[in-house]
This record gives C-alpha cells, structure tokens and sequence, in this order.
C-alpha cells in the first residue's frame, strides 16, 4: 500500500522542480536565446548570398523569423518578472530586445516582401517600445547608474531599430522604381553625349573621359537590373555608334589581353552586384553614409558607456551589490559584452567591405585635428591588413554555379524505385530536381566573347536580345553543310513555336546529340552547349520565366512519354536477365538510372530513325506544327528527336577541319537564347534570387548593360574599380 503513496510524492516533487526550474531560468534562456540567435545572424546570414544548398536558405530562414518571434516573446515576459524579489537586474535586459529587433548590419530582410511591409515593421517597433517602456518603468531604480544605462541602451536600441525600417522602406520595389525614373533623364542625356563624342572623337579621346558621363554621371547598371524589367537597350543604333570604337579595340588585343579584359569586366559585374545585395539586404550601404557611420558611433559609445556603468555598479560590493542574483548579473554582462564585440565586428566589416579605406565617412568627419596622422595610422593597419586579406583570398560575391534541369535525368530519376523501405512518391520529393555545376572560365568568356563579337553585333538591325536563336542559326548555317530540309526543320523549331517550346524541342535535341556523338575536337563548346541548354530549362520550367500553361502541358507530356519508353526498356531487360531470384526480388531490383542509360533506352526505341525519315520527307517550308491544336495534341519526343535528326545531318565542310561544326550552332542558339531570356526575366527575378546564391543570368544582363548604351569605357572598369564605392551615395 506504501508504493502508490511513494509515486505520487516523488511524482509531485518532482513536477515542483520542474515547475521551480521554469521560473527561475525561463527569463535568463530566453534572453541568451535571443543573443544567440543575433549572433548566428551576423555570421551566417552572409553565406546565402554564395550558396545555393535549401539547408543554408532554410536555417537561416528559420534563424530570421525565430530572432523576432523570440525577441517579442522575451519582451512580453519581461513585464511578469521585472521587480521580482529574485529577477530585479531584468529590466536592464528590455533595451537589449530592442537591440535584437534592430538586426545586424549583415540581414535587414530575408526577401523583398519583408521590405514591403516596412510599414508593420515601424508599427512594431513603436508597439515593442512602448512595452519595453513599461517594463522598465516598473523597476524601483535602486541605482542611478543602473538607470543611466537603461537609457543609453535605450538609444542604441531605438537607433539600430529605427536604422532596419529606414533599410526596410528604401529597399521597397516602389522606392527603386522612384530612383530609376528620377534618375531617367539624366541617362538619357549621358547616353546622347556619349554618342556625340562618339561620332565626333571617339571612346578614347580626352573629351569623352572629362565629359559629365564619365565623371558626375556615377550609374551602377546592376541596380536598373533591380529597378525596371525594362530592356538594356533603350536605342540600339546608339550602342553600335558608341562601343564601335571599343569592339575595334578589342578585336585587336592578343588573347590574353582579351581574356583579362573579359575578367575584369566579370568583376566589375559581380561588384556591382554585390553592391545591389548590400542595399536590398543589408545595412551595409547605410553603414557607409555619413548618416551611417555617426549613428554607428553612436550606438558603440551608448553600448560602451552602459558596459562601463554596469560595471561600476557591480563592482561596488556591499548589500546592494548581495541584492541581485549572480545568474541575472552574468547574464547581464554577456548581454552587454556581446552587444560592444558586434559594434566592433560590424564596424571591421564594413571597413573590410569598402575599397577606398581613405574616403570611409569616419575618416572624413570634421571633427577630428590631425587627420592626416588618423588616416595614416588607420590604413597602415586596418587598411593593409584588409588589402593583404583580398590578396590572399579574392571575395566570393555569389555562388558561381549554374543550376542545371534536364528533363531525361529527372525522368530517370522518376524511373528509379529510390531506396529501400521507402515509398517511390517520397524517394521523388527527396531527390533533388535541378543539380548545380560550378560556371567555368571558358562559360564566361564564350558569354562576354560573343556580347561582344563586332560581327555579331552589326548583324543585329535592332536589338539583339530580340532574337531567340534565328540569327545565330543563319550565321552558322552559312558556314555548315545542312540539307535544305533539316534547314526547314531547324528554322521552324526556333520560329513557328512559341519561346518555351523552342526551349523544351532544343534542349532534348541536345540531349541526343551529346550522348550520341563520340568526343569530338571542340569538347568544350559541347559541355557548354549542354550547360546552357539545363540552364535555361531550368529558367523558363523551374523558374517559371515566360513560361505559359501551354508549355507546362508539354513538359509533363513530354516527361511521361519518355517515362514510359524507359520503363518498357526496363521491363525488357528484368524479362530478358530474368531467373527465380529475379522474380522474388523484382520489387527491389530497379537500380538508379543515369542519363546515358535512359537516353541509350530512347535511341534504342527507334526514335531518332523515325525522326530522320520525317525530315527527309518534309517539305523545307512547311512549318512544324499548323496550328496551337496540333502543338498541344502530338506527342512531344518524336518532335524533338525529329530536331536532333536534323542537327545530326549537319556536317563540316569537306576538306575544311578548322570549320565550324555542330557544337558551334548548338552553343551560338543557346547563347542567344541566353542573351534573349535575361531582360525578360523580370527585376524581381533578379531581386529574390540575388539573395539565393545569385543567377548567371543576372550576370549576363549586367554585361548587357556595360556594354550596351549605358556601357562603360574599359578604362572607367579600371577607375571605377580603384574609386569603389565613392559615389554610390544612400
């Protein structure tokens, strides 16, 4: 009869120490949670503008939101313990949520819509303040010194609030479109100067490097890629009168001199970008204003001088001193030294992230006497060592990779059981859709190479992004050998379809040309070639650029009419290396396919044979398809591989081994499907992804805009790299 009675008193003490435990360190976890999370913020938020893998993007996500969710939390809890018998030091921790709210200089947002509702960031911070007022207000003020420093943490709190909503509102898709369109004239004045000096002098002449353009006219062509889906090229005739001079320039650069310059270019783009993160996301542009950098000061001298009076509170001994709880006093002081060391961490990167350490904004405050000696002292020591840091390792802007989707790889993966004890739907969900390759020297200089192929560009009667691979496969069908009817067949699969569809034939028509083909002497246009082709079926069917309903039929129909040639040859080999053990592990047995298998399954059905024989007897004007009913009704592999028959009737010409081949039009199609995707992706394409890892696309629109009629000289790349970010003003 004793044991019953025994459970339930150890039952009870037992709930008792749970229920003492909760209320003695629930306030004190909360708040180093709180801190804990900051922290994690200032030191990780960073790398998601350099990577692409979804487990970064989702702690970082959960971090975000966590930090102000638990950052309120604590508030509201703080009003049921302040002036406790046992808890009379957490008043002083009101000031620090208000910290936490603020941010750190390296997150003010996750996304572009946490810079929409800046609106109910600012009514949060005055409902949070007004609660963090009536927290403290309830304390009895034992010590003056105590009181001193909830004010001084107050002013910091409120200052780097007040500092993440004005982020928050400037970097609105509204406030960036007001910026363009105020800016507007003033581009369009610059862009006839410079065509006049132009026509008149040339890009080299002295006119042109004093002219207002050059020197009062500071753009960064990567934030109109931010602000406008409007196109790079507001006048073509214009580019092709202004950069005349530099095509002639280049064209007459060796090689190496070409590549540098094409790499320079890169790293003028990949900076501007950079830039654009900072303001969308950051408080980092905001840091390098002279409004900044004094609000800054502010809140590290506020910071310090409540460490200082803390410290000489706690420091006195005696009954006061005996009266708060050591708990609450150390975690007090973590509070407050953590506050002071990311001040310090936030001002040394933006020192770091600056090119011109002379023109920091602390550097040319009035107020001090000797700036000469300060400058000296702070660019032989921050200033080298910041140098010395980008000599070792050059900064990574974004993540320099190319997500690839091919639609035969998924439909293996599709074909696949997965792994055991796991349901196939499930293994499908877990497998990744799209696999990233890293963007390689030769990707970039085959890009910037063609952008600024003179021949290329005085084809072009207007814009080029106008294309969609028509003028790149006259040009090389020109140099090529190609049957009159497989011309006809190539022309219509760019011409009488729409974009998507152009996009959804050709890429499976490379697909079968590069698995087919043995190596061949251009190796390289070939890897790119199907690196260009995954990318923009990853664009238009993953990112949902220009894509229609219509060509999401098509894909799905596609993806199961190729799903269903790989099962029958599936099913063919079980039948064919069949036996007893076979039969009783058949649910087991399906292996993970790779590519060059399924597509070995799809030549093997007979596909491509049929496709030559309906290219041989079509007539070479006809179009594909007749009407939108026939496009939406026909299946979509026999199509495609009709375009692969096509591209593999092209031959060199004879006896001409330095001729252009197959690759050169399958990578010059793909590029201009390239160039004609990246203004019409949309500049909030440009803004989301920017903040995931960043897209080559946006890289190559940049390029657009250098060298497009808001182009720059090559020898503004080198200046402007040197002056920084002088005249990006906030």
């Amino acid at each position: 009869m004793e044991t019953p009675l025994r459970n339930v008193s150890l039952r009870a003490i037992s709930l008792a120490d749970v229920e003492f435990l909760l209320n003695e360190w629930e306030i004190q976890c909360l708040i180093l949670v709180s801190f804990a999370l900051q922290v994690f913020l200032f030191l990780g938020a960073g790398v998601r503008r350099r990577s692409t893998s979804r487990v970064v993007g989702v702690l970082i996500w959960l971090a975000y939101l966590s930090a102000d969710s638990v950052a309120i939390f604590v508030l509201g809890h703080l009003a049921v313990h302040a002036g406790g018998p046992s808890h009379q030091l957490v008043f002083l921790w009101a000031p620090f949520v208000l910290l936490h709210l603020g941010g750190q200089d390296t997150v003010t947002a996750f996304s572009m819509q946490d810079n929409e509702l800046w609106r109910r960031h600012l009514l949060t911070f005055a409902q949070q303040l007004a609660l963090a007022v009536y927290d403290v207000s309830k304390s009895p003020w034992p010590d003056r010194r105590l009181l001193a420093a909830v004010l001084l943490m107050f002013l910091s709190g409120c200052v780097k609030y007040a500092e993440r909503t004005a982020c928050l509102a400037a970097a609105r898709p509204a406030r960036l479109m007001a910026d363009f369109l105020g800016g507007f004239k003033d581009r369009v004045s610059s862009i006839r100067e410079m065509q006049t000096i132009a026509r008149d002098g040339g890009l080299g002449s002295s006119r042109y490097l004093t002219s207002r353009a050059f020197t009062d006219f500071s753009l960064n062509p990567a934030m109109d890629v931010m602000s406008t889906d409007l196109l790079p090229n507001y006048d073509w005739s214009v580019s092709r009168d202004i950069f005349s001079v530099l095509f002639s320039k280049i064209s007459r650069l060796d090689r190496s001199g070409q590549e540098e310059y094409f790499r320079q270019t890169y790293r003028f783009a990949e900076a501007r970008l950079f830039v654009c993160y900072q303001r969308l996301y950051t408080k980092a542009l905001f840091r390098l204003s002279p409004l900044g950098a004094a609000l800054h000061l502010v809140t590290f001298l506020s910071t310090c001088a409540a460490a200082v009076l803390f410290h000489s509170a706690m420091s006195g001994g005696g009954a006061r001193r005996r009266a708060y709880s050591s708990a609450d006093v150390a975690v007090t002081y973590v509070l407050l030294a953590g506050a002071v060391a990311l001040e310090v961490s936030s001002f040394l990167l933006s020192m770091f992230t600056r090119h011109d350490l002379f023109s920091h904004p602390v550097l040319r405050c009035s107020c001090f006497r000797h700036r000469p000696i300060i400058k000296l002292v702070f660019c032989l020591t921050c200033g080298n060592c910041a140098a010395l840091l980008r000599r070792w390792r050059r900064p990574r802007h974004w993540s320099e990779t190319l997500a690839q989707y091919s639609l035969i790889g998924r439909s293996a993966q599709r074909a696949s059981a997965g792994w055991p004890l796991v349901p196939r739907c499930v293994a499908r969900r877990l497998t990744a859709a799209t696999k990233p390759v890293p963007v390689t020297d030769g990707l970039k200089l085959f890009i910037i190479g063609k952008l600024l192929d003179a021949d290329t560009m005085a084809a072009a009667e207007s814009d080029f992004t106008g294309s969609r691979g028509e003028l790149a496969l006259g040009k090389w069908m020109g140099n090529l050998e190609v049957p009159a009817a497989a011309a006809g067949t190539l022309r219509a699969s760019l011409r009488d379809v729409d974009f998507p569809t152009s996009v959804l034939l050709w890429h499976i028509a490379t697909d079968v040309c590069f698995f087919k083909a043995a190596a061949a002497a251009d190796e390289e246009k070939k890897i790119i070639s199907r690196q260009l082709s995954n990318y923009i079926m990853y664009l238009v069917f993953k990112c949902g650029v220009l894509r229609t309903s219509g060509a999401q039929f098509l894909l799905i129909k596609a993806r199961d009419e190729a799903l269903r040639v790989i099962n029958a040859g599936e099913d063919q080999r079980r039948r064919g290396g069949g036996g007893p053990e076979e039969g009783k592990k058949k649910g087991l047995r399906r292996r993970r396919l790779h590519e060059e298998e399924a597509m070995e399954r799809l030549l093997r059905a007979g596909l491509l044979e049929r496709g030559a024989q309906e290219v041989a007897a079509a007539d070479a004007a006809a179009p594909l398809n007749s009407s939108a009913i026939e496009v939406l009704s026909d299946a979509v592999l026999p199509r495609a591989f009709k375009v692969a028959a096509a591209l593999d009737s092209v031959r060199r010409r004879p006896g001409d081994q330095a001729a252009a081949g197959l690759w050169d039009l399958i990578a010059a199609v793909w590029l201009e499907m390239l160039y004609y995707v990246g203004p019409r992706c949309g500049a909030a394409f440009h803004r989301q992804h920017l903040s995931t890892g960043g897209e080559l696309v946006t890289h190559v629109l940049v390029l657009m805009y250098i060298v497009g009629p808001l182009g720059y000289h090559p020898d503004m790349l080198k200046k402007t790299t040197e002056r920084g970010w002088e005249h990006l003003h906030w």
